[in-house]
């Protein structure tokens, strides 16, 4: 018995809870996804279906906020690593407008050294670090340190560095990919909030920020269910009240942003999933580009693979077309944004707590609504 078998098994023991507070779904639809949400123990969600031009659905689903108070359609939500894939989006259109170069060496932008101690003469690109593929990942440097709020540069000079090299397999780094962000502020010459603002949001007209403080309604907790905590582990009113940091390139602190403290609403992250879906705030070319494979997770998944900010699920028992998205867990939330480009159908979930039970990388959560969704019967 493996350890996730054992946890499915506890999981299992605890109550059923959970209703819906809104939807604009069909009863039987609206019944099935209730169903999986209490199979998972969910205790909070909102979700989001999109076509290949707006959503068509949204559904709300119990408790926001460990006090009880309800989840609602326009709930905001810390998206964790599902931020991953949103800035991959702001990558390839600044890349379409001319104004960062995904394959350029970063050391000609960036103040601190990412070459790796093995291969210091391998060029570390921002499509590597988008991609997982830089050679860096999560160490105990980093795990301790973005915690404290320690400096990108001291943490660069702890366990950083995979025993890999550069571009020779793949290994999920949030510390990779929140890098790649603050490098896109530094070619750009622009802090990382304002530029997403300004390339992705406002053109998409959609309300999301990389700062808590900032955030307007409801923005949910995150609590893991099992073992259950007595407080939200993600205390939603304790981040909006943190002091709200300047407006500067910073990249001592602004690794923390991008790779997943994106805090937005279900809706608006149905929308940024039909940008990336169907061309025409990137061109197909670009959306291409962020579906191609660059590495396989390997042993970790044999059913899943790496784009630019994009996993790519090849999974038979779902489809025989290959789905496209991203997946992002914290402090005991499940959230998530998968798609089929062939039927031009999608789902945006955000949770505030859930089962964290997985097969290899994705949750048994994203994969049931994945198959309920995006599944050959149901596509």
């Amino acid at each position: 018995m493996t350890n996730w078998n054992l946890y499915r098994i506890l999981i299992h023991f605890l109550p059923k809870k959970g209703k819906i507070n809104e939807t604009t779904l069909p009863e039987s639809m609206a019944n099935n996804i209730k169903k999986i949400l209490r199979a998972h123990r969910c205790m909070g969600a909102s979700i989001a279906l999109f076509d290949e031009r707006e959503i068509t659905g949204m559904l709300a689903f119990g408790a926001a906020r460990k006090n009880g108070e309800k989840a609602r359609k326009n709930t905001i939500y810390r998206a964790a690593s599902v931020s991953k894939f949103i800035t991959a989006l702001g990558a390839m259109k600044l890349h379409e407008e001319g104004k960062i170069d995904l394959d350029a060496d970063v050391a000609r932008f960036f103040p601190h050294s990412l070459r790796h101690p093995k291969a210091p003469d391998t060029a570390i690109t921002l499509r590597m670090l988008l991609s997982h593929t830089a050679g860096i990942h999560d160490g105990n440097c980093y795990n301790n340190g973005i915690a404290k709020g320690m400096p990108l540069s001291e943490i660069l000079q702890g366990d950083s560095f995979c025993a890999h090299l550069p571009h020779e397999k793949w290994e999920y780094s949030n510390l990779g990919a929140g890098i790649g962000g603050a490098v896109m502020e530094a070619m750009c010459q622009t802090d990382f909030e304002t530029l997403m603002q300004e390339t992705v949001f406002a053109p998409l007209q959609i309300r999301a920020t990389y700062y808590p403080q900032k955030t307007e309604g409801l923005l949910a907790d995150a609590c893991r269910i099992l073992p259950p905590q007595k407080g939200p582990n993600f205390d939603a009113e304790k981040r909006k009240s943190r002091p709200l940091p300047p407006a500067e390139i910073n990249p001592e602190a602004h690794y923390a942003l991008a790779h997943g403290n994106l805090c937005l609403s279900a809706f608006d992250l149905a929308k940024l999933g039909v940008a990336g879906m169907t061309p025409g705030f990137l061109t197909e070319e670009s959306l291409s580009e962020m579906r191609k494979t660059i590495q396989p997770f390997g042993e970790r998944a044999n059913n899943l693979s790496q784009g630019v900010g994009t996993f790519i699920l090849q999974e038979p028992r779902i489809s025989p077309r290959p789905i496209y998205g991203h997946q992002g867990m914290a402090y005991g939330a499940v959230h998530g944004i998968f798609f089929d480009p062939e039927i031009k159908k999608g789902l945006a979930i955000l949770t505030t707590g859930a089962s964290e039970a997985r097969r290899g990388v994705l949750a048994d959560l994203n994969f049931d609504l994945i198959s309920l969704f995006l599944g050959e019967k149901h596509g």
